[in-house]
């Protein structure tokens, strides 16, 4: 998205007085885009998840804008645990205890300044991360009695509905988030290494869940990627942006609604294993 296009979106480039009425305030939609900093392969950037969720949310906001609903887009969370990659260099991990603590802090703060509409989407999918998201949320809900949404496309409502490279597990810097950044911005991308890259086929779900490994390398993953990078276009990328921003979209309005109801959580929220049919 062009940055002109986003200026009007960005919660930070807002100033109080912009915000100085309490009745408009409560009116207002917050998005809050979650990624990490951490190793995506040879030839994407660290800042691959956030980059992800960012640019999802801000398509979203324009969406929601065209729909007659004033949304911004917060200041995007670029830290959580994410142990799976902390063999490499660049990754950064934080506790899930930071992590929880960091996320549902950010959405009291919101609440208690008037903001009860705030939907989170989170472009990294490490199991312990995601969990942490869960149970920010929940005690957001308990301290505050406001339910946050939040836009799991772990959950079967939203992963039968993409692409089948992301339903066969091989979501780490494969071609699934390989052409979501080709379309975001191809400047991010190492093409010469892409190109080069041979096909991975490892499934998270499997390494998580069923052999309880925990790091890249044990999964057979020396290079921090898995999939087929090679074959990202950016023309896939542009559509699985569409879906994923409509998803946000369509729990934003669920919000708005007040259909915000407790679901059972997505894949990868799961705190312990379980048979993969039983996700929702």
């Amino acid at each position: 998205m062009a940055l002109l296009k986003t200026l009007p979106y960005m919660f930070g480039n807002l100033n109080w007085e912009d915000l100085a009425d309490m009745e408009e305030r409560q009116k207002v939609v917050l998005l809050l885009p979650i990624g990490s900093t951490e190793a995506h392969g040879p030839h994407a950037p660290l800042s691959t998840d956030t980059t992800i969720s960012l640019e999802v949310c801000l398509m979203s906001a324009e969406k929601l804008a065209r729909r007659n609903h004033r949304a911004f887009v917060l200041p995007s969370l670029s830290y959580a645990v994410t142990e799976c990659a902390s063999q490499f260099p660049g990754t950064v991990s934080i506790s899930p205890e930071a992590d929880t603590r960091l996320i549902s802090d950010i959405c009291l703060s919101l609440v208690g300044a008037g903001f009860k509409k705030i939907c989170i989407f989170n472009s990294h999918f490490e199991p312990a991360h995601v969990q942490c998201i869960y149970e920010a949320v929940e005690k957001v809900k308990e301290i505050s009695g406001v339910a946050v949404a939040f836009t799991d496309i772990t959950r079967k409502k939203y992963s039968s509905r993409l692409v089948d490279v992301f339903q066969m597990g091989e979501s780490h810097a494969d071609r699934y988030e390989t052409s979501l950044l080709m379309a975001i911005d191809p400047s991010l991308i190492n093409e010469e290494r892409r190109r080069a890259l041979p096909r991975l086929p490892v499934n998270l779900v499997e390494k998580l869940f069923k052999q309880g490994l925990s790091k890249f390398k044990e999964f057979g993953m020396p290079e921090a990627y898995c999939g087929d990078p090679a074959s990202a276009t950016a023309e896939e990328g542009q559509m699985i942006l569409e879906r994923l921003s409509g998803f946000v979209v369509e729990d934003v309005e669920g919000l708005i609604l007040k259909k915000v109801t407790p679901t059972q959580r997505g894949l990868y929220g799961r705190q312990k294993r379980k048979e993969l049919n039983d996700a929702e």
